[in-house]
């Protein structure tokens, strides 16, 4: 008992001590009784407003440094050592009403189940729809089959094996490509377009981290400088196909169709101009939260609703996802279509089959009739927006390295031949890019936070020294190593002597 007695003291007399002699500024006239109470009060008012202010410039400033940490600044290019890359580019099969596909009707065919039934236009039309996307519509999963479900002699829509029709029908790259052209000189199109599913279907992407290693053996060097300036890419294809203009960590996407260029008709020839402006990172952006840099790296690959099974981040790959969770998890008439559409289940990882995750299934037809009900086979493009209402947003981040990619010109015209072309020329060489940097750092919330508290408190680093030394260092020196505490009384009036002595001084003075 008389040990905490003997520690109370001692802590009322640290606390006292540390009152009349802190640093920070005001808190010894507030607790120094030699002064007026009215002088006390008038110093109280006066530090409490001061700390209120330096509270509250502290929080906004720490608001500011969580919301406005990233800058874009524009900064120029000397073409003359920083090579200019030309853009990926992917380029996926599309369906096309005119065209024959033997392997297709072949396929129909072995759906007979006698000799009496009659080959079905309306599952020809059906699978079409189901294996190229470009000719979905709205409805199309019931319109073709609902008739033919309570017919005994007709032919019937497949109700599973989607994906294996898919893979008989679908071209492979020779089939698909006739030349490949870079600045007139002929190229392996096979050996640098790589295959991936994706939305669009069957695709395959020339430079994409998605689907080979950046500069390895199958990454073709597009490379522009001051000495070698042209940059034309000659594309000539067999079949209908849709060409898109990329950064190389994107995908082709359904809904992304801003660079999406179509050569269905035979004899059709495209020639696109394009412009490029790169953006750079400087190494802290990555230091800053996401949500504040707003973006994501493409080795950041983590999504809010579920990892994704492609090897890098992109903003197509993300909304890739987020539609295929949506397809999982969406409700219609109180049951969940649970399964996801033909072209989601199998992606690539550098050239090498990848499954995704183990709950995926894929659509037979009860399913893909379930997702064409409830529009989410091909959804508005409003649900890539993140203020959307209607229950399935996709909140994806753009990439970091996203650079501005535009058309600023497109030419087309028809020849007599069976193929299509395309020509990609960049027409001007970037002088300018876009960098991305911090523009407060953690030495800068240091910075600013200790000069708030030193212009309203006077505070510093040593007045928090002082304040552990008072508590620790004296406290535990008043309580262990000296064995005789001074009592209160006696420290009381050992102040008001001092206190007497102080006035009898200024009386003498005046």
């Amino acid at each position: 008992m008389s040990l905490l007695l003997r520690v109370g003291r001692t802590f009322y007399r640290i606390l006292v001590d540390y009152c009349n002699n802190a640093s920070l500024a005001g808190i010894g006239y507030i607790f120094n009784r030699r002064y007026h109470a009215s002088e006390r009060l008038f110093w109280a008012v006066c530090t409490l407003t001061a700390w209120v202010f330096a509270v509250q410039l502290i929080r906004s400033y720490m608001e500011l440094f969580r919301n406005d940490t990233i800058s874009i600044a524009v900064e120029n290019i000397d073409t003359r050592t920083e090579p200019i890359v030309f853009p990926a580019v992917g380029v996926c099969e599309l369906g096309y009403v005119k065209q024959q596909y033997p392997r297709l009707e072949a396929y129909i065919n072995n759906l007979q189940e006698n000799e009496q039934q009659e080959y079905n236009y309306d599952v020809e039309d059906f699978l079409l729809r189901v294996i190229f996307p470009n000719l979905y519509n709205v409805g199309s999963m019931s319109n073709f089959c609902v008739m033919y479900e309570e017919c005994d002699d007709c032919m019937k829509c497949p109700k599973d094996g989607h994906k294996k029709a898919a893979a008989m029908v679908r071209t492979n790259c020779s089939e698909l490509f006739q030349e490949c052209r870079w600045n007139d000189q002929p190229f392996d199109c096979c050996r640098y377009f790589q295959p991936i599913e994706t939305t669009m279907g069957s695709c395959f992407l020339l430079n994409s981290i998605q689907t080979v290693q950046k500069h390895g053996d199958r990454w073709l060097p597009l490379q522009m400088d001051s000495e070698n300036p042209d940059g034309d890419l000659l594309l000539v294809y067999n079949r209908a196909v849709s060409t898109n203009v990329m950064n190389e960590d994107d995908i082709p996407h359904i809904l992304l169709s801003r660079l999406q260029f179509a050569q269905v008709s035979p004899g059709y020839e495209e020639k696109i101009y394009i412009t490029l402006q790169n953006i750079v990172n400087d190494p802290l952006v990555r230091s800053v939260d996401v949500d504040v840099r707003r973006c994501l790296f493409p080795d950041e690959r983590y999504l809010p609703f579920g990892n994704t099974s492609f090897p890098r981040y992109s903003y197509s790959v993300c909304v890739t996802e987020c539609l295929k969770s949506i397809q999982l998890r969406s409700p219609h008439r109180d049951r969940l279509c649970a399964c996801i559409i033909t072209n989601y289940h199998l992606s690539l990882r550098f050239g090498k089959p990848y499954k995704g995750h183990d709950n995926d299934s894929v659509c037979g037809l009860a399913g893909l009739q379930c997702l064409d009900q409830s529009e989410l086979i091909a959804p508005p493009t409003r649900i890539l927006q993140p203020w959307y209402t209607g229950g399935y947003p996709c909140r994806c981040y753009p990439s970091c390295t996203e650079n501005e990619i535009r058309m600023v010109g497109r030419h087309s015209y028809f020849n007599d031949g069976n193929e299509r072309s395309v020509k990609l020329k960049l027409m001007i060489h970037p002088t300018q890019r876009y960098r991305r940097q911090i523009v407060r750092e953690n030495i800068d919330v240091v910075v600013s936070i200790g000069g708030i508290l030193g212009l309203f408190t006077g505070a510093s680093v040593l007045s928090i020294v002082e304040f552990f030394y008072f508590f620790t260092v004296r406290f535990i020196s008043y309580t262990v190593v000296t064995h005789e505490v001074v009592p209160i009384a006696e420290s009381v009036q050992e102040s008001s002597d001092d206190e007497h002595e102080e006035r009898n001084v200024y009386t003498e003075i005046f």
